[in-house]
């Protein structure tokens, strides 16, 4: 698949509204059932070996799988993940530089433009949770993203950033770092009342990924039909 991906896509000529910093910009492994979060990075840092030398594209380990516990976010700032290179709130194009902020765990010390990095890590399950906002206010929705982070003051172990999603509307985006702390319907509260502060509406926010347990059944009928 990321072959494919990198056969496929030119990360130079690529837009979105959404931040990366690669055609493959993060692949992370969380241990499920009995699998322990050692056997996690094993993975992530095998991947990474393999990914570097194989497809020649620098890579970056984070969580458990670096050996320093480097967090996901601290890397993304040092290239200016968070920051777009446009007016209109878009990511567009790649890297600037052949020239990286950060010497890469495996793979080349200089990125090829049309693939980018790829940052690969494990850690313990992950939720993101997406709440829209009916506005165009950028920089009130900022505001509100910034205050529900644990960065801003807000809430524990959970990351937040605005991004446009079509016409009208901006999403906090949501990590939740600690799901069984803090969960969506804990964001989706705080999201409302900071909203109302901005007199923004607020529709019903969505986890954008499988939960534990559907992973684990579709690997099960996977597997079941291996049979």
């Amino acid at each position: 698949m990321v072959k494919a991906a990198f056969d496929t896509i030119d990360f130079e000529v690529h837009s979105g509204t959404h931040p990366r910093l690669g055609v493959v910009d993060h692949i992370c492994f969380h241990p499920l059932l009995d699998a322990s979060l050692d056997q996690a990075a094993n993975a992530a840092r095998c991947l990474a070996t393999d990914m570097g030398s194989t497809l020649q594209v620098p890579t970056y380990l984070y969580g458990a799988a670096h050996e320093e516990g480097r967090t996901l976010d601290s890397i993304r700032r040092i290239f200016g993940y968070f920051k777009p290179n446009s007016s209109e709130n878009q990511w567009i194009g790649g890297l600037k530089s052949d020239t990286l902020p950060l010497n890469p765990d495996s793979g080349p010390s200089q990125v090829t433009p049309a693939k980018g990095v790829v940052v690969i890590g494990a850690t313990n399950w992950v939720d993101n949770y997406n709440v829209p906002l009916l506005s165009s206010d950028i920089s009130a929705v900022q505001r509100i993203a910034k205050r529900v982070s644990g960065r801003g003051g807000g809430l524990p172990s959970v990351q937040a950033m605005a991004l446009a999603h079509g016409e009208g509307v901006i999403e906090v985006a949501c990590n939740l770092l600690d799901p069984n702390k803090v969960g969506g319907e804990r964001v989706q509260q705080e999201v409302e009342n900071l909203a109302r502060e901005e007199g923004i509406s607020v529709e019903r926010g969505y986890y954008t990924d499988f939960s534990q347990d559907q992973i684990i059944s579709s690997y099960l009928e996977f597997f079941e039909e291996k049979i």
